[in-house]
């Protein structure tokens, strides 16, 4: 789990710069370098989104496995 909050970490340091780059590119009217920037980020959005539904599997399992534990106990 401490490598997915670090894979996390260097997504949102991505989409971070990639926003900074891309109000630089289009105050210098660099359009190529904007298309590059806006690409970026999407790439780090989505790598974001896929991890966070990893994440949710994760924990929905853990809590799964706890409740069938609490189950067995009881009985």
């Amino acid at each position: 789990m401490k490598s997915k909050i670090l894979v996390n970490t260097f997504y949102i340091l991505g989409i971070v710069v990639s926003v900074i780059g891309l109000k630089w590119a289009l105050q210098t009217h660099n359009y190529p370098v904007a298309a590059l920037f806006i690409g970026t980020a999407l790439f780090f959005l989505y790598l974001k989104m896929k991890m966070i539904g990893e994440v949710k599997a994760v924990i929905k399992e853990k809590e799964n496995s706890m409740k069938a534990a609490a189950k067995d106990e009881t009985n």
